[in-house]
């Protein structure tokens, strides 16, 4: 029982907690956001070290991520001439694409 107090204590504390949002010019956001990545942290935390606040969180695993409907999954199957569904091969194939496209440009 008393995990479960302590649980609810940790959630009622996290509800209560204020976000706030801001409209920064295109070139504080990002700065911010690149700094973020260059320090591995998200640009929440990257925020809370500029105002000298606690960054609890560990450093940050990167990802890039976007949303594709059904058709456009499709689309990309048949440009990599596999299953259109085997969307694990139609990502890892996208991800090898990223990664060239990378490394091609350096």
């Amino acid at each position: 029982m008393t995990d479960n107090k302590s649980a609810w204590q940790k959630q009622e504390k996290a509800v209560r907690a204020t976000q706030l949002a801001f409209d920064l010019s295109s070139e504080v956001q990002k700065f911010i956001k690149k700094s973020a990545i260059d320090e591995e942290l998200t640009p929440s935390d990257m925020i809370r070290r500029i105002l000298g606040l606690e960054v609890k969180s560990k450093k940050t695993r990167q990802r890039l991520s976007f949303n594709l409907s059904d058709e456009e999954i499709a689309l990309l199957a048949q440009q990599f001439d596999i299953p259109d569904a085997d969307k694990r091969l139609v990502k890892q194939k996208v991800a090898d694409l990223l990664i060239k496209h990378v490394t091609d440009s350096k």
